[in-house]
């Protein structure tokens, strides 16, 4: 616990020490709130069925889509971003010299970034509050931060799939952007799922930012709780399980095979 609040303390020092990128980040997240905040008032007024079971504002679903979403992309880039980063700059082979697993001092290296997604989560959820007329008075926010860090477990598990991936091909880029694409269409971020075709909605069951998304929008507009997001947040559970334990194997394994192959250097 000592090693990853050092590595917490370290990474946040060195984030804040870089205050003009830590302000210009911040502000590019309010112009994004912005953009799709204007997007989700075309619609302010109009009836959408669809969107009947989170209460009927469009911006307020489209806020939480856009939060979570943005937030979760840190796990599943974080892990492939330090993998790559090592190998260009050849301090992975040093790192892998170390007492401590691999796959712990990429989990301890990524703290401080899951602590500002969390912040840059709040951040969102509090300017739809005080600017864009989000309704969140009837939040639950037990429920909604269990959903967020089930579904942050998860997307960890599958950052910690890819990293192993990068490990072994290098680049992987295009196939980060093919998969970034289908979650965006089947993950219900923009719209419900419930408006795709039922062999679409089939694909969106297997994945787990439909479910963190229904959970969250349900907790935080309709002021869901525990019991009744009682299925919602067991399945979430056994994604991060199954997920989590994949992506060490995984991972596990592509390090011995790049040892095996001596391809550890290489870029």
């Amino acid at each position: 616990m000592s090693l990853a609040l050092e590595f917490l303390k370290r990474d946040a020092l060195i984030a804040i020490s870089y205050r003009t990128a830590f302000v210009t980040q911040l502000g590019g997240n309010i112009v994004v709130l912005a953009v799709f905040y204007f997007i989700g008032k075309m619609f302010a007024g109009t009836e959408i069925e669809a969107l009947d079971r989170y209460g009927g504002n469009y911006a307020a679903f489209l806020l939480i889509g856009i939060a979570l979403t943005d937030s979760l992309g840190v796990s599943v880039s974080t892990f492939a971003t330090q993998i790559r980063e090592g190998q260009m700059t050849g301090a992975l082979e040093a790192t892998m010299m170390s007492p401590v697993k691999l796959w712990r001092i990429l989990v301890y290296s990524s703290l401080w970034s899951y602590v500002l997604s969390a912040l840059r989560f709040s951040l969102y959820l509090a300017l739809g509050l005080l600017f864009f007329s989000v309704d969140l008075e009837k939040a639950n926010l037990a429920a909604s931060l269990l959903v967020f860090v089930l579904t942050v477990c998860s997307f960890a598990g599958l950052g910690m799939f890819w990293a192993s991936i990068v490990m072994l091909v290098k680049r992987g880029e295009a196939i980060m952007n093919l998969l970034g694409g289908a979650f965006l269409l089947l993950g219900g971020v923009m719209f419900p799922i419930s408006v795709l075709p039922e062999w679409l909605q089939v694909l969106s069951s297997l994945i787990p930012l439909t479910y963190g998304l229904e959970g969250m929008r349900l907790a935080l507009l309709q002021g869901f709780g525990l019991a009744q997001l009682a299925e919602t947040i067991l399945i979430l559970g056994g994604f991060s399980l199954v997920l989590i334990t994949l992506g060490i194997v995984c991972f596990n394994a592509s390090v011995w095979l790049v040892k095996e192959r001596g391809s550890l250097t290489q870029f």
